[in-house]
């Protein structure tokens, strides 16, 4: 585990994040719980849930803002959590009622936005620029052995060379991370892809790679230090 060794009298300090499917929830337990344990932090997803009915199980990821919204004031109920957050993808995220359309275009204004509606000194939102996918851009030839397609680490490393860093691929809807690695590689499966390839990657790879997804971590860490 990478950082600092945990003192065994301090308790752990909870967080909570409220992430948009499998993929993101299987990533922080992967991935980013591990990393956050060796700082005395306690990281804990959900899925948030799109769909409640009498009877059946609750459908889970993507969803309204209703049930974002809902999801996470149930979270900020747990007062023994430090704080909530979110792991979110900034393309395609649900629509705000009462909001300028041009937040959309902007990231950090639509953060300002959800934060605002939430109201929440314990609460922070994150939104992932512009995918969870971005990361698999990260090593292209890492993402095409995974993919089992190992003939495909040019076209993959194409789309990388195209931008400064992985978290500027886009351009728009249609050569969004996801549309371009469908593209490459095929329909796959996200959550499997998505664990083996941020696992190997190691969590250092992915701060140094993508300078939000840095800052992101940094806030999680300053809560190892708040009373």
């Amino acid at each position: 585990i990478v950082g600092e060794e945990p003192h065994r009298w301090s308790p752990l300090k909870r967080i909570l994040v409220l992430v948009e499917g499998q993929t993101e929830e299987r990533f922080i337990k992967d991935v980013l719980s591990p990393y956050l344990l060796s700082f005395n932090l306690a990281i804990i997803p959900t899925i948030v849930e799109t769909k409640k009915l009498i009877g059946v199980p609750s459908r889970k990821g993507g969803g309204d803002f209703s049930k974002f919204k809902a999801d996470v004031l149930t979270l900020l109920g747990d007062t023994h959590a430090s704080a909530v957050t979110t792991l979110y993808d900034f393309y395609g995220f649900p629509k705000i009622p009462n909001v300028i359309e041009t937040i959309y275009k902007d990231i950090q204004q639509l953060e300002a936005a959800i934060a605002n509606v939430i109201n929440n000194q314990r609460f922070k939102p994150y939104l992932q620029r512009h995918e969870f996918e971005a990361f698999m851009f990260i090593e292209p030839e890492l993402t095409a052995k995974s993919a089992l397609q190992r003939n495909k680490v040019g076209a993959i490393e194409g789309h990388r060379k195209a931008f400064d860093g992985v978290e500027d691929i886009n351009l728009d809807p249609k050569r969004a991370p996801s549309k371009r690695l469908e593209s490459e590689i095929g329909k796959y499966n996200k959550p499997r892809l998505g664990a083996a390839i941020t696992n190997e990657l190691g969590i250092e790879r992915l701060i140094k790679e993508c300078p939000k997804f840095s800052l992101w971590v940094q806030w999680l860490k300053s809560h190892a230090t708040n009373e």
